[in-house]
Order: structure tokens, then sequence, then C-alpha cells
């Protein structure tokens, strides 16, 4: 139909596809593996046909239910695992399942526990073999298909409580730097407006007190104050916005001996008696977090005079050293006190100086008078940045496709040891009760599943290691091999049946081995 959008799946149907494709894969996996490991004790051996497919189905039955019932998966996993080596895939999802979703350490630690003594006393019952190759075998397995999973999990859920915390952090550290710039541009706002503000004060003071004057002079110092004040309004507030690019900002004077000779200007157009005392190089090449913070320290200063004794006398002084700066601005106190301050601008500039590692002051002078005083160092860096709110990027398809490639990878190859590990078994005979071995013990005419019982399934290494070394096998028979060594030579016996009875048995070495 024209126009109809795309189907896409939605997550439960993924999941349910993820789900199938697992089965099949724990399926394919352990029916593959009953073709290689010699070795089982179940009610009926893998090498009897269709015997691997029912295996193979019986061991995706505890994979599916590992995650709603994974206690009962677990030790149906282990129980099957025990007769059947070849179904380890499923114990192994089993017992990654019990660590994922078992919180209770101490009722989980006591499941993992029984899973893996599980298989080893039904081998240890049902094998027939001596119970240090049972002890080996199903310690090895033991290790791959129950304590290794276990183990997985228990990182990757600490490597998830890991990121969590990482990323509360950022949260809180994102939270943190936002109150702090809130802060920062309430300082910037009272430092700015308050020291042009004040000049407004004054210079409408001054055409209040003297009516005859002509006014256009402190008219016009008004206007321009108030525009200067509404720029630096929008430059402060323009921080909030996205940075504008290098080579079109205007160039920035800001602490230079131009800069601070423009500020005392200002307050003498107000009234104030100022004087500028210079001494040393211009700052113009000096980093600019200093510069500014110059530049603030005397504007505070300046302000403070205005609101607090404006008809004083101030002096400015400014000592470019060699590896220095000190500022101070001074005011003998002869007026009278105007309105009480906030202090929020000495606490400001207090605190600029402070994380430049500078030193600052600021109090009453000797008799009467003011004083804020300041020294920084010229090699002062910028200070912290407040770190940047990390965003919590979204899942990588492709990381979650790497990481189920590796955790297949991780099974099969969990499987394939367990096929070597078992085969091992082919190598240590049972012995019957009077000690003697189940070659000598085994008569003509017994069953197949007695032989089996005894000396175990067929295999498919000693069959194929026999090939033209082995003598004629009698006709209309098939025959079962195991291997083993002695006295470091290895040996292969061999059951003919015909009809499911054994009809002959024979033993020989196979050559250079």
């Amino acid at each position: 139909m024209s126009g109809s959008q795309p189907w896409t799946p939605t997550p439960r149907v993924v999941a349910l596809g993820r789900e199938l494709a697992l089965m099949a894969f724990v399926g394919a996996v352990t029916y593959t593996a009953t073709q290689y490991v010699t070795v089982d004790w179940g009610p009926a051996p893998c090498d009897v046909p269709g015997v691997g497919a029912l295996v193979a189905g019986a061991a995706v039955v505890p994979a599916a239910l590992r995650r709603r019932l994974p206690v009962v998966a677990l030790l149906a996993a282990a129980a099957l695992f025990g007769w059947y080596p070849a179904t380890g895939i499923a114990l192994a999802l089993a017992s990654y399942s019990v660590a994922a979703r078992v919180r209770r350490t101490r009722w989980r630690d006591v499941v993992v526990t029984v899973a893996a003594l599980l298989p080893f006393t039904i081998g240890l019952i049902g094998s027939g073999y001596q119970w240090e190759v049972v002890i080996i075998e199903f310690g090895i397995a033991a290790l791959v298909t129950v304590a290794g999973p276990v183990a997985v999990q228990t990182l990757l859920a600490q490597r998830e409580q890991l990121i969590g915390a990482l990323r509360e952090q950022s949260r809180y550290a994102g939270s943190t730097a936002r109150l702090q710039e809130r802060s920062r541009i309430a300082q910037e706002m009272h430092d700015l407006l308050g020291h042009r503000l004040s000049l407004i004060s004054l210079y409408a003071g001054s055409l209040e007190m003297d009516a005859t004057r002509h006014v256009s002079e402190p008219a016009r110092l008004i206007r321009t104050t108030v525009r200067t004040a509404m720029d630096e309004l929008r430059a402060t507030l323009g921080i909030l916005r996205q940075a504008e690019p290098a080579a079109t900002r205007p160039a920035d004077h800001t602490g230079t001996r131009a800069d601070i000779f423009q500020l005392v200007r200002q307050a003498q157009a107000g009234g104030v008696q100022v004087t500028l005392h210079w001494s040393g190089e211009d700052l113009s090449d000096v980093a600019r977090p200093v510069r500014q913070a110059v530049h603030r320290i005397v504007r505070e200063g300046l302000t403070n005079v205005c609101r607090h004794a404006p008809g004083s006398r101030t002096e400015v002084v400014v000592e470019h050293g060699t590896d220095r700066v000190r500022v101070s601005v001074s005011d003998d106190g002869r007026a009278a006190a105007a309105t009480p301050g906030t202090g929020l601008g000495l606490a400001g500039v207090q605190e600029r100086v402070r994380l430049l590692g500078g030193t600052f002051a600021a109090g009453p002078l000797a008799g009467q008078g003011f004083r804020v005083a300041a020294e920084l160092s010229l090699a002062a860096t910028a200070p912290l940045a407040l770190a940047a709110v990390a965003q919590d990027e979204p899942e990588d398809g492709f990381a979650r496709a790497g990481m189920s490639a590796v955790l297949a990878t991780g099974l099969i190859g969990a499987v394939a040891i367990l096929v070597v590990t078992f085969n091992t078994a082919m190598f240590q005979l049972p012995g019957g009760a009077d000690g003697q071995l189940p070659f000598e013990t085994l008569a003509l005419g017994s069953t197949r599943d007695q032989v089996t019982q005894s000396v175990g399934s067929d295999s498919q290494i000693a069959r194929i290691a026999s090939r033209g070394v082995e003598p004629k096998p009698p006709g209309n028979t098939d025959c079962s091999y195991t291997y083993f060594e002695e006295d470091g030579t290895a040996m292969v016996e061999r059951y003919c049946f015909r009809r499911d009875l054994l009809v002959q048995k024979s033993r020989f070495a196979l050559p250079g081995a």
C-alpha cells in the first residue's frame, strides 16, 4: 500500500527473537557436543541414533527456564549434565542466570554449591570410573560451567554498579556546576551593574546639588553610563548563549593601563577625588584571568568609595613587578558614611583572587579610611573550569552485538574444554570388584548395555586411530572402541556385537604411540 510505514519490530519482538536464536544455538551446540563427548551414563548412550537429538532438546528446557525459574533451571541443568556431560552449555547459562537474578547472597551460594556437587555425585555413582578420575573430570567441569559463569556475572554486575555510580556522580557534578554558574552570573551582575549604578547615583546627585549648573555634561554622563551598564548586562547574560567564534569577538583590553585609567576617569566624573599611580609595564601581555582580577579589584574598590565615601580622597595603585602584580584602592575616609553595603562585591573579588592563588585583604586603615589590596602571580592560569555534564551515551548496537559474540564464543570454548576434558576419561578404565579389568571380566554373550556400562561409550578418536592397525572384525558385526594407556603404551580395546550381543573382544597397541 502506498505511503505505508515500514514495519518496525517492537522491543518485545526483538527480545523474543534473540531468545529463540539463543535456544537454537544451545540445541545446535549441545547436539554437536554429543557427537564428540565419548562418555555418558544416562538412560541411553548418545551414540544410539536419536538420543543425541533428545539430549539436545532436553538441554534447551533449563536454558529456556533460566529467567523465570533460575534455581529450578540450574538444578535441572546440573542433573542433566551429570548424566550427559555434552549439555554443559545449558549448565553454564543457568549458572549465569542464577548469579544475575538471585539477590540473596547466602541462598545463591548454596544453590551454586549444590549445582557444582550434583554432577559429581551422579558421575561418581553412575559412571563406574575410579573416584579420582571423577573428581578430576567434574572438578574441571565445575570450574568451566558453574564457577566461571558466576564469576563473569559478578564482575559484570560490579561493572554496572561502578558505571551507575559514575553516572550519578556526573549528574551531581552537573547540578553543582549549574548552581555555581548561577552564583557566578549573580556575582558578575552585582560587580558590573553595582559600579555603574553607583556612578549614576553620583551624577544624579550632582544635578540635585547644583541646580544652576549647566546640565548637559552630567546628563551626558548619566546617559553614557546607563548605556554602558546595559551593554555589560547583555554581555553578562550572553554567557548563557553559545560562544561566538574567536574572530568575531572584540579585542579584550580588560585590566590594561587604559582600562584602569578609564575606571578612574569615570569615578572622577562622578565627583570622586581619585588619582592613579601605575608603576612598571602595561599588563597587556599578562594572562587574561590576571587582568580580569585587576579590573575587578579596582572597580570594586572605586564602587565602595562611591557608595560609602564619595567625598573622600582616593588612591589607586598598580605595581607591575617581575613576577607579581600588586593592586590597591585606598581612601582617607573623610567623607560621611553613606548607605551600608552587603559585602557581596568584596567576597566575590576575594574568591576570584583565591582561585588564582593570590592574596587579598580588605579593611579599615589606622585612624580612618578603607583599603582594598591584592597580590597576584603573573604566572597564574585560569581558574579550574566547571566540568561539563557528561551525557549518557545511548547503548551502541555494535557494542551489544560485540558482547553477544564474545559470550557466544565463550560458551563454545567452554563446551570445547568439556569435550577435551571428558574424552580423557578413556585413558582410565574402571576395575572390577576383584581388581580385574573389564576386558578380562566381560564374557562373550554380554549385552551391549553391559559392555557400555563397564567400559564407557564408543570413542570416535579410538576408532579413527585404529584404522589400518586393527584386525579384521567378524562379519555382520558393529564394534565400539575404547582407548587407554598401559605402561606408557597407547592401547585400544575393541568390542564387536551382533544383534547387541558381544561376539568378539580384542586388544591391540597403536604404533608409534
